[in-house]
């Protein structure tokens, strides 16, 4: 069988992309393909448009730039931070001078540290923001659209795993197969993706009662790929924001794990620094300080971004705050 020949000035070969199993395609099933394609370039520049007055924003670019030095620190940082298991440095030296931050009670200069600290708590941050999203979308969505006892079951999944106590449950973890980073970001993952997945449910539901995807049922095309093509899509939005803020509170409970001794004991994250610095509040108030700053300024920047990126895609909800 010859292939279709592409006809980019009519238009016709980005309609054959849309066309249903089964034979050519009617004059409405083209029309419907027609409707289908620009309803996308519209949302496709709609989507432009948000983006560009969203990191037009004051609040975004500060907020957007603290965050980026964080992540340029703590990545690139360490390279040029010295040797941080070196313990030729006298004990417990206030920041300043050849020490920026100090030294700790070892004698290790405490720069080297804070940096690595980060490169641990902002990987446990994305990881499980992107493992619950991933969740969150598969399960959410078809629950969603298909409804009835795939709903109910994925609902009752939901709920098993959101009720899970995310602390409790990395104790007993640490106890059975010991602390490490991966362990933490499962945990982390299997007892936070729940509340992504209502979002997208509620997304998918409003969505699949839309005309267009109506229109699509109509012209023949199959559950899965309006699934995918057309309601995942379009739900995504407010995903986004849930998973911007799934970043902080990711941080947040790892930097608690961390603080009480679950954790990595090969690297040390902000948290586990926080841990150390118990014990030296008064002789070295810097150790608890700079992990500490670090956790808030990150936490407070990924927690901006996402509130922005919320008034963008809802402007009817800025309009009432």
């Amino acid at each position: 069988m010859t292939p279709a020949p592409k006809n980019t000035d009519s238009g016709e070969a980005v309609m054959t992309q849309d066309r249903p199993a089964g034979g050519a395609m009617s004059s409405a099933d083209l029309a419907a393909a027609s409707a289908r394609q620009q309803r996308r370039l519209k949302a496709a520049r709609k989507r432009e448009s948000v983006w560009r007055g969203y990191l037009r924003k004051p609040s975004v670019i500060v907020f957007l730039t603290l965050l980026a030095i964080m992540v340029l620190i703590s990545f690139i940082g360490p390279m040029f931070a010295g040797n941080p298991i070196s313990t030729s440095h006298p004990t417990l030296v206030p920041p300043g001078g050849e020490y920026p931050l100090g030294t700790d009670q070892l004698g290790r200069d405490y720069l080297p540290w804070v940096l690595r600290g980060g490169q641990v708590s902002l990987l446990v941050g994305v990881a499980v923001a992107i493992l619950c999203m991933t969740i969150g979308v598969v399960i959410g969505g078809l629950a969603g659209f298909y409804g009835k006892f795939a709903d109910t079951f994925l609902v009752k999944v939901a709920e098993f795993f959101q009720v899970l106590p995310g602390i409790v449950l990395a104790l007993v973890a640490a106890a059975l197969w010991g602390a490490n980073i991966w362990l933490i970001v499962a945990i982390l993952s299997i007892t936070m993706w729940p509340a992504v997945a209502r979002i997208v449910r509620a997304e998918a539901m409003r969505i699949s009662q839309l005309g267009y995807v109506e229109s699509a049922r109509a012209a023949g095309f199959s559950s899965l790929r309006i699934l995918w093509s057309d309601v995942i899509p379009n739900a995504m939005p407010p995903v986004i924001v849930a998973t911007t803020m799934t970043v902080g509170r990711a941080i947040l409970i790892e930097s608690a794990l961390a603080f009480l001794g679950i954790g990595d004991a090969n690297r040390p994250s902000w948290g586990a620094l926080l841990n150390s610095a118990q014990s030296y509040m008064q002789s070295g108030w810097w150790l608890a300080l700079f992990p500490g700053l670090c956790i808030f300024i990150t936490v407070l920047s990924v927690n901006m971004l996402g509130d922005a990126l919320n008034d963008s895609l809802n402007p009817s909800r800025s309009k009432v705050k």
